[in-house]
């Protein structure tokens, strides 16, 4: 006689939590993920933040929260996590009444570009783990991984030569009332150009800023375009973070950068080309275009065409810069009328050490073979 009420309890028990549970287990769940940091650069470590916050009495002692990212972002710890096209992941928490719980999942930016969190799912069982309920949410979070800076000791050749007819072609037009500020001094800086009393304060040489009366800038020209059947990924990467770092030694100095390229913006499916500007915020918004670009290398649109617009525009205080692995002699004919009409101006080529360097194609442009190695 006591057997059938005790196993009606029961059952009435589980059918009541059953309902309560299926009902009110989102009630006050709150389910954060973020990226830690807007943007890092290739190779950088940064961290992904779940937060799972419970507001209210009823506790959830087994909650899934499933989620996928990009498998380019190398996670420290494999527990809980699947690769195979993406990182899946598969954290269990058991979240208490009114209970806060934070988890950092540190992982390494192998790979440029812009990184979002996919398929977020909540899952949540009743107390007898026996009923599951489920419920998705967007995760509106971005991580931009800037191509890898290439070390300064490796560009000053080129960069220098560029700055020094720069500064050699514009000193007459230097306004000495216009100032802007102090940086470190570098090699290609004047003597008369030193802030003894700020290189007193820090230790080391400081030179003064100033502003231009002349308008100048740098278009640099990137063409991602192979003429092989192959795909380069090391000479079309190590193009990419030329690109970036040049821009960013050229806009450090206060001079206005222009980017141009027939890379495929991976958002917006169409080629990159970002006006002049200058200043921390044009920076940021190159390094990020730069970041977007697709892999793709084949079937690009010819850069020729552009090239050639500015030799209609172009005038003495404009200085170009190409960078191209691609040695298409058409290409290298119409960057060197450009040259012709500005004199200092640069090409790059990102070649492997047995890859043959055919300077002569441009032999108007200041021309550098980028050694670069076959292994990371």
């Amino acid at each position: 006689m006591i057997i059938l009420p005790t196993l009606f309890a029961v059952l009435l028990l589980y059918i009541l939590q059953a309902v309560y549970y299926k009902k009110y287990w989102m009630r006050g769940l709150e389910c954060q993920i973020r990226f830690q940091d807007h943007a890092v650069n290739e190779g950088d470590a940064s961290c992904l933040l779940e937060t799972i916050t419970n507001r209210k009495l009823l506790p959830l002692t087994t909650l899934q929260v499933k989620f996928s990212v990009s498998r380019k972002l190398k996670f420290s710890e494999a527990e809980n996590t699947a690769t195979t096209d993406n990182n899946y992941r598969n954290d269990i928490f058991s979240v208490m009444s009114y209970e806060k719980i934070s988890r950092s999942l540190p992982f390494t930016a192998t790979k440029r570009g812009c990184y979002q969190v996919w398929n977020l799912d909540l899952i949540s069982f009743d107390l007898f783990l026996m009923n599951k309920s489920v419920i998705s949410r967007a995760v509106d979070t971005s991580l931009y991984v800037y191509p890898k800076p290439v070390p300064f000791a490796e560009l000053k050749a080129p960069f220098r030569k560029m700055m020094g007819t720069i500064l050699t072609r514009n000193s007459a037009f230097e306004d000495p009332f216009e100032f802007r500020g102090i940086r470190p001094y570098q090699q290609y800086d004047p003597m008369k150009a030193v802030n003894w009393k700020a290189s007193a304060k820090t230790g080391e040489l400081m030179v003064n800023v100033h502003d231009y009366t002349a308008s100048r800038q740098v278009t640099i020209f990137l063409n991602l375009a192979d003429d092989s059947s192959w795909h380069s990924e090391r000479l079309f990467e190590n193009a990419i973070r030329l690109a970036a770092s040049y821009a960013e030694l050229l806009l450090a100095e206060g001079i206005p950068v222009q980017l141009i390229t027939n890379g495929i913006d991976a958002m917006t499916k169409q080629t990159l080309v970002l006006p002049a500007g200058a200043g921390t915020h044009h920076i940021r918004t190159l390094k990020e275009g730069l970041a977007r670009l697709s892999d793709r290398s084949q079937d690009l649109p010819e850069l020729e065409p552009l090239i050639a617009e500015k030799l209609s525009v172009t005038h003495g205080a404009d200085f170009y810069l190409l960078i191209s692995y691609s040695q298409n002699s058409r290409l290298l004919r119409t960057f060197d009328q450009l040259c012709l009409q500005s004199e200092g101006s640069q090409w790059i080529a990102p070649l492997h050490n047995d890859m043959e360097f055919l300077q002569d194609r441009c032999p108007h442009a200041v021309s550098m073979k980028w050694e670069v190695s076959r292994i990371e």
